[in-house]
């Protein structure tokens, strides 16, 4: 029988021909050896798959699926035999210690759930973007929307935790779905960043995240304001600050920032400080998941 892998990498590809041999060979030379590295094709039709297919390494698995990004990286998630997901886009490029690093800290940390880590970018802006590290400052800097809660191509996942409740790539949030299972995974354990540059981070015009901008922002939008919803949920029924914000206080809220009163931005900005002060008053404990 063979050996089930320690980490299994995912990395979803479409059309990468111009950088997957990039990408591929920054996972071959990693410092930890005891991965599968799944290569999850979306439809290619530019060559990708042939450059794949020259390299002869076992533990790279190729799989050919229909044109369907949601779909395709959750079989990805599906198939992965690692007792770890580390996630890569396909353009970038993983540091030689990267999971070295994740795994020495998950196996350390047995409360945590997934952890990301520092970007390092290239291309058309060279900065490196850092996150914030502890659970219940990733929470509450989610709700400003000035970074989600780890970076996707840093994340590194435990797979048992995460096919436990079934979290995986959910329709209906089109460009935004990496947010939301992200916000899914908060509530069902804890998430931290350790202060270390994991991987180069291609930027360019051209790439998904930047074409779909706008997009991306609209829909994130929603899933910011149901994670909002969810937290004020787990108020406690007893206690009469609850009935006061969801009665009155969030409809009106609400219809204010439709109106154009105030900018989204104010407004999520302005949640930020209510959830932040429900957390240091005892109202809600940010320091554990809540639970779905």
């Amino acid at each position: 029988m063979n050996k089930m892998p320690a980490i299994s990498i995912l990395i979803p590809v479409y059309n990468s021909a111009t950088f997957i041999r990039e990408t591929i060979d920054s996972v071959l030379v990693q410092t930890f050896n005891d991965f599968e590295l799944l290569l999850m094709d979306d439809g290619s039709y530019d060559g990708t798959a042939d450059i794949i297919k020259t390299y002869e390494d076992s533990r790279i698995r190729y799989e050919l699926c229909p044109h369907d990004f949601v779909g395709t990286f959750n079989r990805g998630v599906d198939i992965a035999q690692g007792k770890y997901v580390a996630l890569l886009d396909h353009d970038d490029m993983m540091v030689p210690r990267r999971l070295q690093m994740q795994y020495d800290f998950m196996e350390s940390r047995p409360d945590i759930v997934a952890c990301g880590g520092i970007m390092r970018t290239f291309g058309k802006v060279s900065m490196d973007w850092v996150p914030t590290l502890e659970y219940d400052r990733i929470i509450l800097e989610y709700l400003r929307r000035r970074t989600g809660p780890i970076f996707n191509p840093t994340c590194f996942f435990r797979k048992e935790i995460i096919d436990k409740y079934n979290i995986r790539y959910r329709r209906g949030y089109h460009f935004a779905v990496d947010t939301k299972f992200w916000t899914d995974v908060i509530k069902i354990g804890k998430i931290e960043n350790i202060p270390e540059i994991l991987v180069w981070y291609r930027t360019s015009n051209t790439q998904t995240s930047h074409v779909t901008l706008p997009e991306s922002l609209k829909i994130s939008h929603v899933i910011y304001q149901e994670f909002i919803d969810y937290l004020l949920s787990k108020l406690d029924d007893s206690e009469e600050i609850k009935p006061k914000l969801t009665g009155k206080f969030m409809p009106a809220m609400k219809k204010l920032t439709e109106l154009s009163v105030f900018s989204s931005d104010l407004y999520f900005l302005f949640m930020r400080e209510i959830i932040d002060g429900l957390y240091q008053n005892g109202f809600l404990n940010l320091e554990k998941p809540l639970g779905l």
